[in-house]
């Protein structure tokens, strides 16, 4: 099976462009003290600040990382839009190889992400990312939260509790703060991206009884400095069972 692996990092919106969508916060009603309110509408505002990342109305894409034949490469620019880009031509060039792309939570989280932030953002998806029914294209991406749930939908688990109940790996770090983290300590950040990158492939292996082999050469892919989306070049197949 000749397999990718990857996984993305979020992060909330500059506060400028969340106003028009940012709820009123309200202190309670038997709040007085005006100490005491100002500080409980902060907490509300910080509370909601943090859950943004979570939603693309809210969020953006801060960093990508895809793994394939031994090889990481870890996106994290300026652009939101270059990163898309280049995202996509990795899911097209893996398409072209008969090559699954694998990640966690990817389905639920990850894939419906980037895609509206594509669309948000004017960066074509190669048709075939969602099968007729709109459901992710099993024969392109598979979920190892699916592996995991053995046909009961309602399992989940953390990555990090499934990697650690299968002695291959735990997080360095929480992702919620991932955007402060980018802030302070970029390496501390990247890091912290390729760490989970590695845990899903021990998983993948673990779960899959896959194992990757080194080549020669890694994707190359490098956007322009002010790219320019163009329409995909690869109409990637469906599974229109699904």
């Amino acid at each position: 099976m000749k397999f990718a692996i990857f996984d993305i990092e979020t992060g909330p919106r500059p506060e400028a462009e969340l106003a028009d969508v940012q709820p009123e916060c309200k202190a309670p009603a038997n709040y007085k003290d005006p100490e005491k309110i100002a500080a409980a509408i902060a907490e509300q505002r910080k509370e909601w600040i943090g859950r943004a990342a979570l939603s693309a109305v809210t969020g953006r894409v801060l960093a990508i990382g895809w793994r394939q034949d031994g090889q990481t490469t870890i996106l994290c620019e300026e652009h939101e839009a270059a990163m898309l880009i280049q995202l996509w031509a990795f899911v097209e060039a893996a398409a072209r190889e008969h090559r699954t792309v694998i990640g966690f939570n990817s389905n639920r989280f990850d894939i419906p992400f980037l895609t509206r932030r594509s669309w948000v953002l004017g960066v074509p998806v190669p048709s075939g990312v969602y099968g007729a029914r709109g459901y992710v294209n099993p024969t392109a991406f598979l979920d190892l939260m699916d592996e995991w749930a053995c046909g009961d939908r309602q399992s989940t688990i953390s990555l990090d509790t499934l990697s650690r109940f299968l002695g291959v790996g735990a997080k360095n770090g929480e992702g919620k703060f991932f955007s402060q983290i980018l802030e302070e300590d970029r390496a501390q950040a990247l890091a912290y991206l390729e760490n989970d990158i590695l845990m899903t492939l021990r998983v993948a292996e673990r779960l899959l009884g896959v194992k990757e082999t080194a080549t020669v050469s890694p994707p190359k892919a490098k956007p322009a400095a002010n790219p320019k989306p163009e329409a995909p070049a690869l109409t990637l197949s469906s599974d229109d069972d699904y």
